[in-house]
């Protein structure tokens, strides 16, 4: 008798807190459903491509932190700036990712705009498999606060110049998915409380019960070496943006190590690109 009572309020409580979300949520009249935060060092290759990728994503608005590129990223970046799509903070401490995000949630004011955030670097592509935007599923995520997806790497496939689509030049991938140490995710804002929850690879904090994996609904395709062209230029040379532990180690045992498992065709994403379901 006892323990049905429990278990009558903590269904109460959830359902009480769930009513208080959805009220928050209406009040709160956010601009955009769901805001893209990337950083980026030396990614004229590839920043149009990506860009134009999370507005079909249906990305209301993507916020990027430039991290001392040396190429033409900044100037790329701008053609988006100036439609509107895209906003920029230059960000050029290294080997501080974590405290850039913070930096750029708080001066974007992404928590009062955006309900989602969702968080990638610039070779990670997250996608529908069914051809859907990712900001029209979210809807079926009332549910939740938090969302993973695993990394589905991708290797070289013997390309050497950088193409005009990594997303269809590219369609080796490793047969399982990568750790869950390496995974990413979309979260709703009002999860993010404090530089502390705003980990590159998870929302710490975030409640148990209301966090959820789902690598069907989405894919993560993480274009980890892409050619060889980009490997050598970009990859091998701009270090790492999280930790100077890290600042040496793309080399080229780095790359096989990435590359060697990619043996296993995967067009899904391909596909969905040059059918024009995305674009």
């Amino acid at each position: 008798m006892l323990n049905n009572l429990k278990r009558k309020i903590q269904i109460w409580n959830r359902e009480r807190v769930e009513r208080r979300r959805q009220q928050r949520d209406a009040k709160s009249a956010y601009e955009h459903v769901l805001g893209v935060l990337g950083i980026m060092k030396n990614e004229a290759m590839n920043i149009d491509e990506w860009v134009q990728h999370y507005i079909s994503m249906g990305a209301g608005k993507i916020f990027l932190i430039d991290n001392g590129s040396t190429d033409e990223t900044i100037s790329k970046a701008q053609v988006w700036i100036d439609k509107g799509v895209v906003e920029l903070i230059e960000l050029p401490g290294r080997h501080q990712q974590k405290k850039h995000y913070w930096t750029a949630f708080k001066a974007f004011r992404i928590a009062k705009r955006c309900q989602w955030l969702l968080v990638a670097d610039l070779d990670e592509f997250w996608f529908c498999p069914s051809g859907d935007s990712i900001a029209a599923q979210l809807s079926n995520f009332r549910a939740f606060d938090v969302i993973y997806a695993n990394w589905r790497n991708f290797g070289n496939n013997g390309v050497e110049d950088h193409p005009a689509s990594i997303r269809q030049a590219f369609t080796l991938a490793a047969p399982e998915l990568y750790f869950h140490t390496e995974r990413k995710y979309i979260c709703r804002t009002s999860v993010i409380k404090s530089r502390q929850s705003l980990e590159i690879h998870q929302v710490a904090g975030a409640r148990s019960e209301r966090t959820i994996s789902d690598n069907e609904t989405f894919h993560l395709n993480h274009y980890v070496v892409q050619s060889m062209e980009f490997f050598r230029k970009v990859k091998m040379t701009r270090g790492n943006a999280s930790t100077a532990t890290a600042a040496s180690v793309r080399d080229m045992t780095y790359f096989q190590k990435f590359d060697t498992p990619c043996t296993m065709p995967d067009h899904v994403l391909a596909n969905l690109v040059a059918s024009g379901k995305i674009k």
